[in-house]
């Protein structure tokens, strides 16, 4: 949420407040009356103006119940000090001239000069980074607590897809007037309401994802700021507009102050981490009648994908497969549970996304989960939680927690096919708590292999796992490919077998046959005239009737290596980290199987650039206790093969360059195959 200010002076006194509050309801199971009590009596001062609000709904019994929700909930929220806005107009004011020089359009020259232009501001005003943030309870007033609730209520009402919602799911996704902490409350809900009201969302017969279309439609000059600014605090709705770029945080909190000044039920959903790329990631949910529909917070072509993509099991055609370890909920109401609330936990041991309690765990409305126990070693005392970690851009991160009994910790509702690491987390520093595994896509724990003795050759093509993104045009390349079979050369008569896919992710596919006759040769009607393949192989059925494949697979007319070296046969080898890309003078191959088979599927993935650069070195690692160094090599310009790797061992390649290592993952390598993590 822009720049992250590091306000010391009232964190020290609000963790004591919270956790204080904390000691007493968990441990004697207060009821929502003593809940109240200790918002209020945390709020000081600012008591009066709350007791304003009960005192102004005391005729009204459920605004007067909404009103005791948020104050209950209140405690853990704050913004950033709203005199930094104050401090930042001038600054404000340089970007907007700068916008207008550039016609608005964002590029990196124009990126460049932002970011110079804020690294000299905040230099010269060094106050930004000393102003204390603003508790809610101790500053809120009545009079906005009481327009917040009167515009939620009416909005409410007016909303044809939720008036007839619950009132829990009311307070929970319509009425609060923040989503994220840090923003500065101000009258952004009252602004929106005015600005669309009985346009969007009151009309019956309409449909609610058109008409979030429809309004998203209206704010699309507000794009992804990419990397640049983003060190700008953007801390309410009207600098975002002015600045009309920011990150998915500032998009989400932006669109949950547009919906719900409308009606609608909205939240702010994320994944602290992936689990086979970097990043993490914030989108919006819409909920009505207790389903959510996910959608892209920046205007998109393809909005309302994130269900389908983020369910562990399929991909994205243009970036590949997405793999959520958890998906969290950020939330107004207070979920207290875990270690936050475990009087013999010290905060500093605690791990900064399990200090937050407003959140819940939404990871069922997503994908499949798994409640995984491990076993876990190097236990020391007083310490009572396991965290399970993925790996990330700066080492583990965790993403779950799990309560420590009899040397094992339970981690609950957990995403498949993802690699873990359980952790302790001590003085703010991580310490393995065992060893990693793979959480396969069945919800079974595989370990990995760190024996010397039993090695094999390991073939490896790319630095990191490879975005479908950068690889895009190789994999159109074989897209709609028709695969038709003959038993003669000339295929005067010929069956299709299959077709190939419009969508085709970086691991590739195995396409079933349609014919059930016998051929020999197989006939590629390719797409473009280029051939662009890792890897090409074709099944038959054995007697048992189950799948082998066909060895000895040969071009009918063979064709020459390109610059690099590699080979037309590195097509059929036993490496999928091998390939062969040409462009041809004809639009299809002929492939001779060497007799005759009946094709029961066709397996094949697409060409991959290399990333071994000649000029760099990597050095490959494996886990063992820690990453263990295996061997170093200078990169070939196409796939690279390091001798006697231990088997089913989880791997590591590294840059040696400090300023080049983007890119680099987990991977594992099975049946000659890398599987990137």
């Amino acid at each position: 949420m822009g720049v992250k200010f590091q306000l010391r002076k009232c964190r020290h006194k609000f963790w004591i407040c919270v956790l204080a509050t904390l000691i007493t309801i968990t441990s004697c199971n207060q009821k929502e009356n003593k809940l109240l009590h200790h918002a209020l009596k945390l709020s000081g001062t600012n008591r009066p103006e709350l007791e304003k609000v009960f005192n102004h709904y005391k005729d009204d019994t459920l605004k007067l119940k909404a009103a005791r929700f948020l104050i209950t909930n209140m405690y853990g929220s704050f913004s950033q000090n709203k005199e930094i806005l104050n401090l930042c107009a001038p600054f404000y004011e340089e970007y907007n001239a700068l916008a207008k020089e550039y016609n608005y359009t964002m590029n990196a020259d124009r990126g460049q000069k932002i970011d110079s232009l804020w690294n000299a501001f905040s230099t010269r005003n060094p106050q930004l980074r000393s102003l204390p943030f603003q508790l809610d309870l101790e500053t809120i007033s009545a009079k906005q607590l009481i327009s917040e609730i009167d515009l939620a209520f009416s909005a409410w009402q007016e909303n044809v897809y939720t008036k007839n919602c619950s009132f829990d799911e009311f307070c929970e996704y319509i009425l609060p007037y923040r989503r994220v902490n840090g923003l500065v409350i101000d009258s952004a809900r009252t602004r929106f309401h005015d600005r669309h009201k009985r346009r969007y969302f009151t009309q019956p017969g309409k449909d609610m994802i058109d008409e979030a279309d429809s309004l998203l439609y209206q704010y699309r000059h507000i794009t992804y700021s990419r990397s640049w600014g983003i060190q700008v605090p953007i801390l309410n709705a009207s600098t975002l507009e002015c600045l009309r770029h920011g990150l998915c945080t500032n998009r989400c909190w932006y669109n949950s102050l547009l919906f719900s000044s409308l009606g609608m039920a909205i939240a702010i959903d994320f994944v602290p981490a992936w689990g086979n790329r970097y990043n993490d990631h914030s989108w919006n949910v819409l909920i009505k009648d207790g389903e959510s529909f996910a959608f892209e917070p920046f205007w998109d072509q393809d909005r309302w994908k994130y269900k389908r993509i983020y369910n562990n099991k399929t991909f994205d055609y243009i970036y590949g497969r997405f793999r959520a370890p958890k998906i969290y909920r950020h939330t107004f109401k207070n979920y207290f549970d875990g270690p936050i609330t475990d009087t013999r936990v010290d905060i500093e041991d605690i791990p900064p996304l399990f200090r937050n309690f407003k959140k819940k765990d939404v990871s069922h409305e997503y994908f499949d989960t798994a409640n995984v126990s491990v076993p876990l070693s190097n236990l020391s005392a007083n310490v009572y939680y396991a965290y399970l970690c993925v790996w990330s851009a700066n080492g583990w991160r965790p993403v779950q927690w799990g309560r420590i009994k009899k040397n094992k910790a339970v981690f609950k509702g957990m995403g498949k096919d993802i690699v873990y690491l359980p952790c302790y987390y001590i003085n703010k520093s991580l310490n393995p708590a065992g060893e990693p595994f793979l959480l396969n896509e069945s919800g079974e724990i595989e370990y990995f292999n760190s024996d010397l003795k039993d090695t094999e050759d390991l073939c490896i093509k790319h630095y990191g796992s490879q975005s479908l993104l950068s690889n895009l045009s190789n994999h159109l390349i074989i897209s709609g490919t028709v695969v038709k079979g003959s038993c003669d050369r000339s295929f005067k008569k010929s069956d299709t077998l299959c077709v190939f896919p419009d969508s085709v992710e970086i691991y590739g596919d195995k396409i079933g046959s349609y014919s059930n006759r016998t051929v020999r040769y197989i006939r590629l009607s390719l797409p473009s005239k280029t051939l662009a393949y890792s890897d090409l192989s074709f099944f038959q059925r054995d007697s048992e009737k189950k799948e082998k494949k066909i060895n000895h697979v040969k071009l009918v007319h063979p064709l020459d290596s390109i610059e690099n070296g590699e080979q037309v046969s590195y097509i059929f080898d036993e490496y999928k980290s091998t390939g062969y890309i040409k462009e041809l003078n004809k639009n299809f191959i002929d492939i001779d199987l060497g007799a005759e088979y009946c094709i029961s599927s066709v397996d094949f993935t697409p060409y991959i650039d290399s990333g071994l650069k000649k000029e760099f070195e990597f050095e490959l690692f494996y886990w063992n206790n820690g990453w263990q160094s295996i061997q170093k090599q200078m990169g070939t310009g196409k796939h690279m093969i390091y001798k006697d790797v231990p088997k089913n061992a989880l791997f590591i390649l590294l840059h040696q360059d400090k300023n080049n290592r983007q890119g680099s993952r987990l991977f594992i390598y099975r049946d000659k195959e890398i599987l990137w993590y």
